[in-house]
């Protein structure tokens, strides 16, 4: 049994329009096969069938030992800027190629940088701007270390995983306190459990 975690989001909304009451942070690098597990339980099997005050919210984590994983990090939020609504199935597509071999050390080393962009662009889903998305990866005018049009993104997903001291993936926070009690190896029963009474029971019915 892991520490208590707060039943609801500790902070204080200002706004009109109040957050979910369980927010559900996961923080997942998408070249980790824990992170995959994780992603195709929640978004497969557990998110569907989710009470409308349960929010899941993914934080992309870049981790710099698989330098191959900064393309597919910057492919999929490009799909994110383009059709934020085929952000998940994107996802959920990369983890898919990726279980099946695909952007790992061996499978990309001798490619190009070029090279992994058009393979993560052929997995575009069907209804998005192909071009459009590809725009968003193509060099910047500049030179230099100028980067993409995804440049900055990735600086700031970075920059909110380790504000929030994020550095294994999977990290799952709730309501803003991390959880480590989570596993990647948790079964769709496992999270509907923890889940099931929304707090009252401090998220200690695991």
């Amino acid at each position: 049994m892991g520490p208590p975690l707060p039943p609801e989001s500790c902070g204080t909304t200002l706004t009109k329009t109040a957050p979910n009451k369980i927010q559900i942070e996961c923080f997942l690098d998408l070249i980790c096969p824990f992170s995959a597990k994780m992603f195709n339980t929640l978004y497969d099997k557990v998110i569907p069938s989710l009470d409308e005050d349960i929010t899941v919210t993914i934080h992309q984590v870049i981790q710099p030992w698989h330098p191959q994983g900064t393309m597919v990090h910057e492919a999929a939020l490009a799909v994110r800027e383009v059709s934020p609504e085929h952000y998940a199935p994107y996802v959920s597509a990369v983890y898919a190629a990726f279980s099946g071999g695909k952007f790992k050390d061996d499978d990309s080393w001798n490619k190009t940088r070029a090279q992994i962009y058009e393979e993560l662009l052929e997995m575009v889903p069907e209804g998005v701007d192909k071009d459009a998305v590809k725009a968003l990866l193509i060099m910047a005018d500049g030179g230099g270390n100028a980067g993409n049009e995804m440049t900055k993104h990735i600086k700031f997903a970075c920059k909110f995983h380790r504000t929030r001291g994020v550095h294994v993936t999977p990290t799952v926070f709730v309501n803003g306190v991390e959880a480590g009690v989570v596993s990647s190896g948790w079964s769709e029963e496992d999270w509907k459990k923890f889940l099931a009474a929304k707090g009252k029971d401090f998220f200690r019915n695991v």
